[in-house]
């Protein structure tokens, strides 16, 4: 099985997107910071260190017409999140007190919804079936919005440590689940009308900050990356820990799942390649070509959720590549 997924990798190559700077930039100047697709794969959002966004059009091929949002934060887009029940609505935030909702077919500013003045928001996550919005700020605030009830405010509470990551289970609107600076995973459990959110059980392990996490698509396994450089592999059932991958002593960065939750991309802080390893045997089948961190911000990986590709930011963070199984085999004839 091992034998026969990396030949599967084998196939993939890579397609470098053209990406036009923007005026008083150049192709090097800037680097990729987020990379989000929304879930039926046809559009991709990236933010870039120049504070701009880029929305792509995602073909089997390539991706295709940018639109690009310059200034769409007062500073740059750190998370992206797309609405699920919508093909084009997706909400940003940058490090200022406001989270932006816009529309990705046109790059139109929907909707600012502003918080306190002075706070620097971090994270934006929909739920799995979008009826609430979060958004945490880094003094570990943590705001509970309607997207039914037009984005009302309707839960605000702090966690006790620095949060670097949260991420909804595939349960509706019912559970999340942060990454914390201790290395602790507390699960919360959410009201109907999220306006109660109360700690269900917290899951412990990692020697240091738990750095990023990734719910299988399925919904079977939490994979969790640690700056001890480690990234452990969580049952949902259970919430017992079934395996530990240690082959890079590196700290995390990132972690994405692929569609099926047969493979799960790590990428690390500098030094290494994103590697993408087998869920199930925590085996590593492929290192990603050139995909290491840039000098002011983390290498990602995001899989497609409709199809076995991925996109990837490489050149030292630079540029954005498109990565896809190839349709020929052997001496460039195509497959049928």
């Amino acid at each position: 099985m091992s034998t026969s997924n990396k030949d599967f990798f084998k196939r993939f190559i890579s397609v470098p997107v053209k990406d036009k700077p923007l005026s008083g930039y150049t192709s090097s100047s800037t680097e990729i910071i987020e990379i989000s697709i929304n879930e039926c794969g046809t559009r991709l959002v990236a933010s870039r260190t120049d504070k701009s966004i880029r929305i792509w059009k995602c073909t089997s091929d390539r991706l295709l017409d940018p639109i690009i949002i310059e200034d769409a934060h007062n500073r740059s887009v750190e998370c992206i999140s797309w609405d699920p029940k919508t093909e084009y609505t997706f909400a940003t935030v940058g490090r200022d007190e406001c989270i932006k909702i816009w529309r990705g077919n046109t790059g139109t500013l929907e909707r600012t919804i502003k918080i306190a003045a002075g706070a620097s928001l971090k994270l934006v996550r929909y739920s799995y079936d979008g009826e609430l919005l979060l958004a945490v700020d880094r003094e570990s605030n943590v705001y509970v919005y309607s997207a039914g009830q037009n984005y009302k405010l309707v839960n605000e509470f702090q966690v006790s440590e620095y949060v670097y990551d949260l991420r909804w289970f595939n349960s509706k609107h019912k559970f999340f689940i942060c990454a914390l600076h201790d290395g602790t995973l507390p699960v919360y459990e959410v009201s109907e009308d999220g306006t109660e959110s109360k700690l269900r059980t917290t899951l412990t392990g990692h020697r240091s900050s738990a750095t990023t996490v990734s719910i299988s698509p399925r919904g079977n396994y939490i994979a969790v990356g640690a700056s001890e450089g480690v990234v452990s592999i969580w049952d949902c059932s259970t919430m017992l820990n079934e395996k530990v991958l240690t082959s890079i002593d590196e700290s995390v960065a990132h972690i994405d799942s692929s569609r099926d939750g047969a493979y799960v991309a790590v990428s690390y802080d500098s030094g290494s390649n994103s590697m993408v390893y087998e869920s199930d045997s925590g085996e590593l089948v492929y290192e990603i070509p050139n995909s290491m961190s840039g000098q002011t911000t983390f290498s990602k990986v995001c899989w497609f959720p409709n199809k076995t590709a991925f996109a990837y930011s490489s050149d030292l963070g630079t540029t954005l590549v498109y990565m896809k199984k190839s349709d020929r085999i052997g001496g460039g004839r195509k497959l049928k």
